[in-house]
């Protein structure tokens, strides 16, 4: 399914996907369960970080790639959600995020596991404590089109309830593993949630 003319004929404006991944971080972070579609937080401009990865996964289709995204399972924190893309056999990411460091990755990984890994030294909640423990990706959005997460009208967050479905894998192989691991430097964790939106944050 191809994406609508009006979204194809913006997109034509983003030239690569560094240029989509400035786009989608000046976008306003939106705290609220209720997930858009990409052509809905087109109009509306505000995105949390599923949103922002739908967004992103269709303006990169328009530059040829193929829509797929990495789920990300945490413990003690908020799941999150990234844009895939490929250029030269290397994988690279588009995210949103409430964050500064769990957003864009540029394409220098060989494997979706290697840049997945680049995430984790700055996957921490509020207090510090690591928390990210598990991931599935490629998850392509090929498998997902009756949830019209392009253009639809309606709340699509069912569609990522569907994610825990694919093959999952484990960093961590338990919880109490990741909670004995040291606190993130409280200079990172500052810096890490500046300017971020509180009301979108995990409290622990």
């Amino acid at each position: 399914m191809a994406a609508p003319d009006r979204i194809e004929k913006f997109a034509k404006k983003l030239k690569s996907p560094w240029e989509i991944q400035r786009f989608v971080s000046a976008i306003p972070y939106n705290p609220d369960d209720f997930c858009k579609s990409a052509e809905r937080v087109l109009i509306e401009r505000t995105a949390h970080c599923m949103e922002g990865a739908l967004l992103a996964s269709l303006l990169l289709e328009c530059l040829g790639h193929e829509p797929s995204l990495l789920h990300f399972r945490a413990h003690r924190d908020d799941d999150h959600v990234v844009s895939l893309f490929r250029e030269k056999g290397l994988w690279g990411a588009v995210g949103k995020s409430n964050t500064t460091l769990l957003a864009w990755r540029p394409p220098l990984y060989r494997t979706v596991r290697d840049l997945l890994m680049s995430y984790f030294p700055f996957y921490f909640n509020l207090k510090g404590q690591m928390s990210l423990v598990a991931w599935a990706g490629p998850i392509r959005l090929s498998r997902y089109e009756k949830w019209n997460w392009r253009a639809g009208m309606y709340d699509v967050g069912d569609l990522s309830a569907h994610f825990y479905e694919s093959e999952r894998s484990r960093i961590i192989m338990s919880e109490r593993r990741v909670e004995k691991l040291p606190l993130a430097d409280r200079r990172l964790v500052d810096a890490c949630f500046l300017g971020a939106n509180e009301k979108g944050l995990y409290r622990v």
